[in-house]
């Protein structure tokens, strides 16, 4: 039982840490930031943003076509800029604090790319089984 506890406690830690942001308007939302995409989770709903090239090796830049988060900025990084298609001017909002007692995450991409749904199932693949032709003695004895 707490060999189980002790693998789900590795498997949580090698995840991007949820990095909470509070913006004007008392909306918020929560981040996970990963190599290659961002997971974003608000009270509008849920945004998946590929991360897109910069100049900079260590900007922490995502997007689609609706929406680009620009994340690490200000003196402690604290910061992420939101800018929007639709709207022209660009809303700034700023990392909560963790609860009491608790180690602030550091604001980076986790090592390792972001979940992916698996393809669709393809009816004509080709199936993998147990049953060989011609591999010699098939048969008992």
């Amino acid at each position: 039982m707490i060999v189980i506890g002790a693998l789900a406690g590795c498997a949580a830690l090698r995840d991007a840490p949820r990095l909470a942001y509070q913006c004007p308007q008392g909306l918020g939302f929560e981040a996970r930031l990963y190599e290659d995409m961002a997971l974003l989770d608000g009270q509008r709903g849920h945004a998946v943003l590929e991360r897109r090239p910069s100049q900079q090796a260590d900007a922490l830049i995502y997007g689609d076509a609706t929406l680009t988060a620009d994340f690490g900025l200000g003196v402690d990084q604290r910061l992420v800029r939101l800018s929007y298609a639709g709207i022209p001017e660009a809303v700034t909002c700023t990392r909560v604090a963790p609860a009491a007692g608790q180690p602030p995450a550091p604001v980076r991409a986790a090592p390792r790319p972001g979940p992916r749904n698996p393809p669709p199932y393809d009816p004509d693949a080709p199936v993998e089984t147990n049953i060989r032709f011609g591999d010699g003695n098939v048969g008992p004895g």
